[in-house]
């Protein structure tokens, strides 16, 4: 169901948007010529009157994160419901007039807190974080009991049995949850290696991607799917990927030996990546074939 637009009586005389939905005073007529004006000059100089979402997103973002729910952002920036969601997905494009107004809602100052909408956005970012977890082995109860929430309520999310949508506060909670984790292992943090071991197991046969084939940009992308096998990598790909297993191994102080056993590698690749690390210096590439592929052991 549409919601309705902002009622010209809810608009001040001399604003275009009151002329378009049916006054036509002085006032009004004056504001509606004067933005038509505006619209053509700025199209003569090839600037346009539509903008890309994302500026006016990333502010509806910071206005959130200062605790300011979307009643008041919509009220305070005069934009009506679908207009503001409509943004908030990145979805087409966005009037100058309706960015400006966005832009000009002012960031409260001192007052944080995390986003309290319960507005619904798509799922799908909010599942593959979670399943991205598990993979790593942060198995659902954990999960529930970090969010303080029903291991139930967790494990429909994960399923994606939520229809596709999910309340914009739960979204970022666990955003928030998965930035402080990714990076991390349960075992690390006193959690049985064996409840670790069985999420890892089922996140693989599911075909659940972990936290190191993923960008923070891709988790919210409809249109991309993290490659699981090394033969569905481009070279570039996969040198990216491997070099970032590498350098989270290299933090655990672990030996060259150890991190070329974990990730199946020649111990003097592993060496040569943690030199390049670490002196900035990229080495020279041995000669392209089957013989100097760096992902296999040697014989």
């Amino acid at each position: 169901m549409t919601t309705a637009a902002i009622p010209a009586e809810a608009l001040e005389h001399g604003d275009p948007r009151r002329y378009r939905r049916g006054c036509k005073c002085a006032k009004c007529k004056a504001g509606a010529n004067a933005q038509n004006i505006r619209n053509r000059y700025l199209r003569q100089t090839g600037r346009g009157i539509q903008r890309r979402p994302e500026r006016a997103a990333n502010h509806v973002l910071l206005l959130r994160a200062a605790g300011l729910d979307d009643k008041t952002i919509r009220k305070q920036s005069g934009v009506c419901p679908d207009v503001l969601y409509r943004i908030m997905r990145r979805e087409g494009t966005v009037h100058v007039a309706t960015e400006k107004r966005i832009l000009s809602v002012p960031i409260p100052r001192g007052k944080t807190g995390p986003t309290e909408s319960r507005a619904y956005i798509p799922g799908l970012g909010t599942q593959r974080r979670l399943r991205a977890l598990v993979a790593a082995g942060w198995y659902s109860a954990e999960l529930a009991r970090r969010l303080g929430k029903d291991r139930e309520n967790i494990n429909q999310l994960i399923k994606g049995r939520s229809g596709g949508r999910v309340a914009m506060f739960q979204a970022d909670q666990i955003r928030d949850l998965y930035a402080e984790l990714c990076d991390q292992k349960p075992e690390e943090h006193g959690l049985p290696s064996y409840y670790a071991e069985r999420a890892r197991k089922m996140a693989a046969d599911r075909g659940w991607a972990p936290p190191p084939y993923w960008d923070e940009d891709d988790f919210d992308n409809p249109d991309f799917t993290p490659a699981l096998r090394d033969d569905q990598l481009g070279m570039h790909q996969l040198g990216a990927l491997r070099r970032a297993e590498i350098a989270h191994l290299i933090t655990f102080n672990l030996s060259h030996a150890d991190i070329a056993a974990r990730l199946g590698m020649a111990e003097g690749y592993v060496r040569d990546i943690a030199r390049e690390i670490n002196t900035g210096q990229r080495r020279i590439r041995p000669a392209e074939g089957p013989a100097a592929s760096p992902y296999l052991k040697a014989a």
